[in-house]
């Protein structure tokens, strides 16, 4: 087994930097760029958790209800490989325009699975704005949590098994930064 640092992480000059720094609400706008875990309406229990992971590939098209029927991810992570991360870099046009978005129906039955996170190579798994935060709060609300921007590539997903998540439990953002750690087979 090896591990990877998966998180991206943002620093200043960086676009996304910059335009937090420039938000009235610089604490929440910060929380809300790189490797984070959006917690609106709750959060996590622990800080720390390693969990066994389960990789969608979703470089041709996002997940159809189908995709869901016979997968183990009760208390696992769930991650939807977009390749947004690994052919787009984070805070370009390319970047926020892929459409990573999950049908309505399809995020319901992936919840009645009952994964304990969704992590996803891309901005999120709604569109743009309120569907982007309904679908969050939509996970909170079923004990799920979604880790948005991590830096995934084919190969590693094809030998990640594990996820090593930390974040701070103490922040005041909605959007709390994370760390990300794949626990790999060789």
């Amino acid at each position: 087994m090896y591990e990877e640092n998966i998180s991206l992480v943002v620093e200043e000059g960086h676009s996304a930097y910059e335009w937090a720094k420039r938000q009235s609400d610089a604490v929440s706008a910060f929380g809300h760029i790189g490797t984070h875990i959006d917690c609106y309406e709750a959060e996590p229990e622990k800080a720390d958790y390693e969990v066994e992971a389960v990789t969608i590939n979703c470089t041709e098209k996002m997940p159809s209800v189908n995709d869901f029927d016979s997968l183990d991810i009760s208390g696992k992570a769930i991650i939807l490989f977009t390749g947004n991360s690994e052919k787009n870099e984070y805070g370009t046009p390319e970047y926020a325009s892929r459409n990573t978005a999950l049908q309505s129906d399809v995020l319901d039955v992936l919840l009645l699975n009952s994964p304990l996170f969704i992590v996803i190579d891309s901005y999120g798994i709604g569109a743009h704005g309120d569907e982007h935060i309904g679908f969050d709060k939509r996970c909170e609300s079923k004990g799920c949590f979604v880790i948005e921007n991590v830096n995934l590539s084919f190969a590693l997903t094809a030998s990640l098994r594990k996820l090593r998540i930390s974040f701070d439990k103490s922040s005041k953002s909605t959007g709390k930064r994370c760390q990300v750690t794949a626990i790999c087979s060789k």
